[in-house]
């Protein structure tokens, strides 16, 4: 889709489930017959009164649409970047004498406060679900334990209290977890620095990336110190 003075792409993607729309144009300029395009075409989808689930995903920089599509009644998910690991060379370890493990049944409980704790903050401020993590606790433990199959999740520990936890799925890393009382003393950095050895090494992936939050500033200069550059930016919505 394009004007003289503008092009990108809004486009809808729809199963039985739900639907998704997808809008990212180059810039702001002559914005005017692009957003009556996108108005109409969603309101006529959104008049169907569909009871699956619509998601809209905007290109984070394209502010006009944002504020478009939440006047369309279209309430925020996430918004946040895409940064992309761009070291030369691996990063070197530290020596924090923690123990590596990988994930069994007997630490979910250890597991579930981990990531209740460390991401508490970031619930609050984006006004997420608290607690998540022990809600879902089934859920979450069946995922670990498919994770840890292919050894896609592994854990950190100081004798028996465990520290922080990584995960990662396909090239994306999808989380870093340090509990609290150990923030701000570089396991966060040691414990990434080990998923992206682990990621390059044992499985030999390439363009290592992650999505972090818009409000999550502590997280995203700890990645842009461990040589991670944003490459997009995001902001997802869901109607209702």
């Amino acid at each position: 889709m394009f004007t003289e003075q503008n092009k990108g792409v809004f486009i809808k993607v729809d199963n039985k489930d739900c639907c998704v729309f997808y809008a990212s144009f180059l810039n702001e300029d002559n914005m005017e017959e692009v957003l009556e395009i996108i108005n109409s075409k969603t309101n006529e989808y959104i008049s169907k009164l569909n009871s699956k689930e619509i998601c809209f995903n905007v290109y984070g920089n394209n502010l006009k649409i944002i504020d478009l599509v939440k006047k369309l009644g279209f309430k925020i998910d996430m918004e946040g970047y895409h940064l992309e690991f761009v070291g030369e060379e691996l990063p070197e370890l530290n020596d924090y004498n923690l123990n590596v493990r990988g994930f069994e049944n007997s630490m979910l409980k250890e597991f579930v406060d981990l990531f209740n704790s460390s991401y508490y903050q970031l619930c609050v401020d984006n006004g997420w679900q608290i607690n998540s993590y022990a809600i879902n606790k089934s859920r979450f433990n069946e995922k670990l334990i498919d994770l840890n199959k292919d050894g896609q999740v592994s854990s950190f520990w100081l004798k028996d209290e465990l520290v922080g936890a990584y995960i990662f799925e396909d090239n994306y890393i999808a989380d870093i977890a340090v509990k609290p009382i150990f923030q701000n003393r570089g396991y966060g950095s040691y414990i990434l620095s080990n998923c992206v050895r682990n990621m390059s090494m044992e499985k030999s992936i390439k363009n290592i990336r992650l999505r972090v939050a818009k409000s999550n500033i502590g997280a995203k200069k700890l990645y842009e110190r461990n040589n991670f550059v944003e490459i997009a930016c995001f902001a997802e919505h869901t109607y209702g």
